[in-house]
C-alpha cells in the first residue's frame, strides 16, 4: 500500500499546502488569530508529508517522474512545491516571527523553482513530437506564474531583515517583473484556447482557478513590495508602476472569478458528471484565498478602506471551500482504504475461498 501511495503520489497535492498557508496568512491579517494558527500547525504536518512523499517517488520511481515532468499536460504541476514551500516560509516569517526558517525555505523554493522550471521548459521544448495547443496548455501552466510570484512574495516579507543596499529590493522586483511577464504571456494563450478552442471537460477543470491565483498573487507581491521600494532610492521612481501593476492584477483576478465559476457551473449543468474528488481540486481553493490575502494587502498599501471589506467577508467563502474540499477528499481516502481493506474481488464464476478447518 505505501509503495502504491509513493509511486502514485501526485504533486497536486501540493496545492492543499498553497491554500491552507495562505488562508491562515489571508485570517492572520484579519485577526482571525484562531484560524491562523490552526492552519499553521496542519501545514506543518501536510508539507513534510509531502514532501517526503515526493522524494520517495523521485529516488524509487525516477523514470516515472522525468516522463511526467517533460510532459506538457502534466510537468507544470511539479511547480506547486515552490509556493507550498514559501507559503510554509511565509507562515514561519509572519506568524512566527522567524525569519530565519522563512530564508532557508525561500532558498529552497528558489532552487526547486530554477531546477523544476528549466527542467519543464526544456523538456517539452526539445520534444521530438508535441501535442496540439489544445490539448498541450492547461491551466496548470500559470503555476510557472505562481512559483514565481511566491518567492517574491516570501523575499519582500523577509526585506526588513536584510542589509539596507538595495539588492534584496531589486531581486524581489525582478522576480515580480518577470512573474508578470510570464502571466500576460499564459493567460493570452489560455483566453485564446477558451474563447476559440472545443470546450471540453479539461478545459474548465480545477487548473483553470490557477488563472485567479496567478494574477491574485501577482496582485499580492506587487502591494507586498510597495514599502521596500519607496525607502530604496534607486528604485523609489518604480513604487507608481508597481502600484498601478498591483491594482490592474486585483482587476483581473475580481474579472476572472464570476468567469471561471460559470464555466464550471455550466459544465455541470450540461454534462451532469458525478462529482469526484481530485487532488487538482486544491486548485479551486488557492485562488480564493490568494484573493482575499491580495485584497486585503492591497488594502493597507494604498490605503483604502473599501478593499478591506472585501476581504473581511471573501475570507468565509474561501473557508467553505477549504472545508467541502477537506470533506471531499477525506471521503474519498476512507473509501479507498476500505477497498484496499477488502482485498481483491472474487473473480466471476470462481467460489470464494474458504479457510481450512483441523482435522
Amino acid at each position: 500500500m505505501w509503495k502504491s501511495a509513493v509511486q502514485q503520489f501526485p504533486p497536486a497535492y501540493f496545492t492543499m499546502v498553497m491554500a491552507t498557508g495562505i488562508i491562515s496568512l489571508a485570517a492572520h491579517g484579519l485577526r482571525l488569530e484562531g484560524v491562523a494558527n490552526g492552519f499553521f500547525y496542519l501545514n506543518l504536518g501536510l508539507y513534510p508529508l509531502f514532501v517526503l512523499l515526493l522524494l520517495g517517488r523521485v529516488l524509487g520511481f525516477f523514470a516515472g517522474v522525468r516522463a511526467e515532468l517533460a510532459s506538457h499536460e502534466t510537468g507544470a504541476s511539479y511547480l506547486a512545491l515552490v509556493p507550498a514551500t514559501c507559503m510554509v516560509g511565509n507562515q514561519f516569517a509572519v506568524l512566527r516571527g522567524n525569519p530565519v526558517v522563512g530564508e532557508a525555505l525561500w532558498v529552497a523554493g528558489a532552487l526547486c523553482w530554477g531546477l523544476l522550471l528549466y527542467a519543464f521548459l526544456l523538456g517539452v521544448m526539445t520534444r521530438r513530437e508535441k501535442p496540439p495547443l489544445e490539448t498541450a496548455l492547461t491551466g496548470s501552466w500559470l503555476l510557472l506564474v505562481v512559483a514565481t510570484q511566491s518567492l517574491a512574495v516570501l523575499g519582500a516579507t523577509l526585506l526588513p531583515g536584510r542589509p539596507p543596499d538595495g539588492t534584496g529590493v531589486f531581486v524581489v522586483l525582478s522576480l515580480f517583473l518577470l512573474g508578470s511577464l510570464l502571466y500576460v504571456m499564459l493567460s493570452t494563450l489560455l483566453f485564446y484556447r477558451l474563447a476559440f478552442g472545443q470546450l471540453s471537460a479539461g478545459a474548465v477543470s480545477a487548473p483553470y482557478w490557477i488563472s485567479v491565483g496567478g494574477s491574485a498573487i501577482s496582485a499580492l507581491a506587487g502591494a507586498s513590495l510597495l514599502g521596500a521600494l519607496r525607502q530604496t532610492p534607486a528604485l523609489a521612481d518604480v513604487a507608481g508602476v508597481v502600484k498601478g501593476v498591483s491594482v490592474l492584477f486585483w482587476a483581473v483576478s475580481t474579472w476572472w472569478i464570476p468567469l471561471v465559476f460559470t464555466l464550471r457551473a455550466w459544465h455541470h449543468l450540461r454534462g451532469r458528471p458525478a462529482f469526484a474528488y481530485r487532488p487538482t481540486d486544491w486548485s479551486m481553493v488557492f485562488p480564493l484565498g490568494m484573493y482575499t490575502a491580495a485584497t486585503w494587502r492591497l488594502a493597507a498599501a494604498l490605503p483604502l478602506p473599501a478593499l478591506h471589506v472585501v476581504a473581511a467577508y471573501f475570507i468565509y467563502v474561501a473557508l467553505l471551500a477549504w472545508g467541502l474540499t477537506l470533506g471531499a477528499m477525506l471521503y474519498h481516502l476512507a473509501r479507498g482504504a476500505g477497498r484496499l481493506a477488502a482485498g481483491p474481488p472474487n473473480e466471476p464464476g470462481r467460489r470464494p475461498a474458504v479457510a481450512a478447518r483441523p482435522g
